[in-house]
């Protein structure tokens, strides 16, 4: 139970950050995509897609902190991993 309120906890604030970035700025040049999710899910794009994007997932739904937010929804994805890189420190 404790762990779907960490993951859920870090969703939240993965989210929050995704939101704010995506508002930020007035414009101008560049043209910086949001990581969109997975169909049917809350987890983005880059967390299936990369093994760094999954570890940054991850370490975002772990060191969310709100003990008051929904359930993550993750459906049947399943995260990116690597043979060839190594372990990242956690």
């Amino acid at each position: 139970m404790k762990v779907n309120m960490k993951l859920a906890k870090g969703f939240v604030t993965l989210s929050a950050a995704l939101v704010l970035a995506a508002c930020g700025g007035g414009g101008g040049g560049g043209t910086a995509a949001a990581d969109p999710f997975v169909a049917g899910s809350e987890v983005p794009t880059s967390a299936t897609t990369s093994s760094a994007g999954a570890v940054n997932f991850v370490r975002g739904v772990v060191n969310s902190a709100a003990e008051d937010k929904e359930a993550l929804v993750v459906g049947g994805i399943v995260l990116a991993t690597t043979e060839t890189e190594e372990p990242e420190a956690v």
